[in-house]
């Protein structure tokens, strides 16, 4: 018996049979696909977060937030970005904010992030912690601290200022105003008395005695002070010559002057000035008796250098020498033998 079914027709159920395959292969992919990547995939968690304070002064803290995010998925995750906002708890007010760039989380990991924040220790505040994935918010978190003031500031410096001495560094002229200046530097004699410290800054100032204007100022590290030990520091100040000058020391820790100190320089004396002779009723002028270039400190001298022996090498004195004792030796040995 003789099938109907035409050549046509067996064509047609191929070509629909591969289609049927294909859109087959295709949902299997897809599904499978899907499933295999639902399971690899980052699953981020902020699992513990440490919240310290430390003073930085009588008003200010430093706040330091260390956040912990953990990764329990098969995947790493994308780039991580940390937020923290600091929020006054009585008004809710932003108070700051920083952000912390993490980046990338391999599966099972658990990393540490550190922020930084510094406010002032009157008031109470809320955190709340941001985490971002590839630009997108996928945490939050919130702590909240208090009684910031009971932070007690830096241990203040045990340290005093003996001495204060002042020397001529320099003189200059300046011709177009018809005005000399002296460099004036200044030697601070510093005793810690406590423990070692250091991050000490001071500030050095000229103040005129007479209008009580500042002319010139400078700060100076004063670096590490050991223990129990007298350490000196230099800075050096330019001031007007002919007036007299306060020079202010202030010694700053944290923020705050913990020490001062102050000595007088009198340029005075240095210049033209008018007296009043009460005899005669007339004012004359008088010329100073020194110049403030005599209170330059005079160069150290550098050290005498003496001149190193050399060894002499034997001459025509050492061959001289030597042909005398061979004729005195030639005369005795005739001697000999003549009295033999």
């Amino acid at each position: 018996m003789r099938s109907n079914v035409g050549p046509g027709k067996n064509l047609m159920i191929a070509v629909i049979a591969v289609v049927l395959v294909f859109f087959v292969l295709v949902i299997l992919v897809a599904t499978i696909g899907g499933g295999l990547r639902s399971h690899e995939q980052a699953e981020i968690a902020l699992t513990d977060l440490d919240i310290a304070a430390e003073a930085r002064g009588i008003a200010d803290a430093t706040l330091t937030i260390m956040t912990y995010l953990d990764n329990s998925g098969e995947a790493k995750s994308g780039e991580i970005e940390l937020l923290v906002k600091a929020y006054d708890t009585n008004t809710n007010l932003l108070i700051t904010s920083n952000t912390t760039e993490v980046g990338v989380i391999n599966a099972g990991e658990t990393i540490s992030a550190t922020t930084y924040l510094t406010l002032t220790k009157r008031n109470d505040y809320t955190f709340e912690i941001v985490i971002f994935e590839d630009g997108e918010g996928v945490l939050r978190g919130k702590r909240s601290i208090a009684k910031l003031s009971r932070l007690e500031p830096p241990s203040v410096a045990q340290i005093a200022i003996r001495e204060i001495d002042f020397y001529v560094d320099a003189v200059e002229v300046d011709r177009e105003k018809n005005r000399e200046y002296a460099v004036i530097n200044t030697t601070l004699y510093v005793d810690n008395l406590g423990k070692d410290v250091s991050d000490l800054r001071t500030l050095i100032k000229a103040r005129d005695n007479e209008t009580r204007l500042i002319t010139d100022r400078k700060w100076l590290d004063l670096g590490y002070l050991k223990e129990g030990t007298t350490s000196l520091r230099y800075g050096d100040l330019q001031v007007l010559n002919g007036r007299d000058y306060v020079f202010e020391v202030q010694v700053w820790q944290s923020e705050r002057i913990i020490k001062e100190s102050s000595g007088m320089v009198f340029l005075s004396p240095f210049v033209n000035r008018t007296v009043v002779i009460a005899a005669e009723e007339k004012t004359v002028e008088i010329s100073p008796e020194v110049e403030i270039t005599d209170f330059m400190s005079a160069p150290t001298a550098p050290p005498r250098a003496y001149p190193t022996p050399v060894p002499e090498e034997p001459g025509f004195e050492a061959l001289s020498a030597a042909f005398a004792s061979f004729i005195v030796f030639s005369l005795l040995l005739k001697r000999r033998k003549g009295g033999a």
